[in-house]
């Protein structure tokens, strides 16, 4: 027979310590504080039960208050909820609060059950175990709650989450990364606040029922950001809204839809003084078009009119933004007393100049080389400067690469050093991994002389095969690999007795 438990009168250090009757006792395999079995049943009918460490539950834990007193509350200190595959969480009208100090993400799994409310007070941050479901309020007092790529968390239709921002907004380190749902039925002429997600919708007078599926924060391709040749700076901002109805049925006349996102999802997009443009793909984000007009985006709210309400929705900036230090590739080498300075880019900045700048001490720096932007036929393929006679100035150089935007915004590459008395190996690096558009291989070799050039597909066929004349010291080559087939390819350079080969994947 099923016994309740119901633990009244405890102070707070006893209610810290393992219950240890029936159902409710420690779990041998694990150092849980609190563990409801399977078969069990444990009802917390008082107003607040305190719990140091993990809860996890695989039979029935009701929390709903007893009639006439205050909704009860769970505070778990410093430890995990898990709600089992066989577990039965019965909310009622509770809060959970998760609490910590520590540097360690706390986990939430459910696996599909509901809370009513629930706390988040870890600046460490959460972890989504499982689906599950907030059928009121999210609030998110201290740390990010992370739903990672696997799980969703659900809004009830009259859920929302809160941050601690103006209007209890959230803010850079106080969101829902990942996936955060919801559903509502609408109707009327007023704006609809989805879940306090960055989502309103106006249905102009008619009713249709509408689920928001908001991914943000991952930096993951086609899972919280888009990817487009037609975007300025080839990637959207890091939130996606994912919109659908039942039966895929579209609104028969325009809605208006309302996106707004946070400065940490800009995905180191320009809002401050570029416009934004809103974005639609109707295949999973294979391809995107425009929806409406570019409009002011320094507010990071965005509205337009559409028809399209099954469909996934983004942002990005119409201005190209600096390039990240990633994707500025620099090189330096020796070649006698001469520098060799060489510089690409995985995608072609805006305006600006590039500058390189040379340095004794690596302290006190002069510029000795500027190229604008403007004008240039851009590709991966890098431009290239060299230093004359920069070995006469001592063992060792140090040069950096800047970007300079026309706005005053600076980019800038790691400090590279070039040694003039070291001795030249034969080497290759061979970049971007993997092919894009075109490959290219920056050559060192002790000895000029021919060098051959060839590229193996999967199968052994020669796909590419060049000859070039290798100076002593370095050297650049690239190849144009945009019309190859995705696949495995080996790539083998030979210069007289030397050999050098490399796996490179094109995808």
């Amino acid at each position: 027979m099923k016994r309740y438990f119901n633990l009244l009168g405890l102070s707070r250090a006893a209610l810290a310590v393992a219950l240890v009757c029936g159902a409710a006792a420690p779990h041998t395999s694990k150092a849980q504080t609190l563990y409801n079995g399977l078969g069990g049943i444990f009802a917390v009918t008082d107003s607040m039960r305190y719990v140091r460490g993990d809860v996890e539950n695989a039979g029935e834990l009701n929390l709903t208050s007893a009639p006439g007193g205050s909704a009860t509350r769970l505070f778990i200190d410093e430890g995990n909820l898990i709600n089992t595959g066989t577990g039965t969480w019965v909310a009622g009208q509770s809060t959970v609060l998760l609490l910590g100090v520590g540097a360690t993400p706390h986990t939430l799994s459910m696996n599909g059950a509901s809370l009513y409310n629930v706390r988040f007070d870890n600046p460490a941050g959460t972890s989504l175990g499982s689906n599950a479901t907030v059928t009121s309020a999210l609030k998110l007092a201290n740390g990010n709650l992370l739903t990672t790529e696997a799980f969703s968390l659900t809004l009830g239709p009259n859920g929302a989450v809160f941050g601690p921002a103006a209007g209890n907004q959230e803010d850079g380190t106080h969101y829902v990364k990942g996936s955060l749902l919801q559903q509502k039925a609408v109707t009327g002429t007023n704006d609809v606040n989805f879940g306090n997600m960055g989502f309103t919708l106006n249905p102009q007078g008619q009713s249709l029922t509408l689920t928001v599926d908001r991914r943000t924060g991952l930096k993951q391709q086609n899972y919280s950001y888009g990817r487009s040749r037609n975007f300025a700076g080839r990637e959207s901002i890091d939130r996606i809204w994912r919109l659908s109805t039942p039966g895929a049925k579209d609104p028969a006349k325009p809605v208006n839809i309302s996106l707004a996102w946070l400065a940490d999802n800009d995905n180191d997009q320009n809002f401050d003084t570029a416009l934004a443009q809103v974005w639609r793909s109707t295949n999973q984000g294979a391809t995107w078009v425009r929806e409406g007009v570019p409009q002011k985006g320094k507010s990071r709210q965005v509205t337009v009119a559409t028809t399209h309400l099954n469909a996934w929705y983004t942002v990005s900036s119409t201005k190209a933004p600096m390039l990240t230090p990633e994707q500025l590739i620099f090189s330096a080498a020796p070649r006698q007393l001469d520098a060799v300075l060489s510089w690409s880019t995985t995608s072609k900045p805006e305006n600006g100049w590039f500058v390189i700048d040379r340095s004794r001490d690596g302290q006190q720096w002069q510029e000795i080389s500027r190229q604008p932007v403007a004008g240039q036929s851009w590709s991966p393929a890098a431009s290239t400067a060299v230093d004359k006679g920069a070995g006469s100035l001592g063992q060792i150089v140090h040069y950096r690469l800047r970007q300079l935007g026309t706005d005053g915004m600076m980019r800038s590459s790691s400090m590279l050093q070039v040694r003039f008395d070291a001795p030249l190996v034969f080497n290759l690096d061979a970049y971007p991994v993997p092919m894009q558009d075109y490959l290219t291989l920056d050559l060192r070799t002790p000895t000029e002389g021919p060098m051959y050039l060839q590229l193996y597909d999967s199968n052994g066929r020669l796909v590419v095969n060049r000859q070039e004349k290798a100076p002593a010291g370095s050297s650049r080559y690239q190849l144009q690999v945009r019309d190859l087939p995705l696949g495995m390819y080996t790539l083998r350079i030979r210069q007289g007795s030397n050999t050098v080969t490399r796996t490179i994947p094109r995808y």
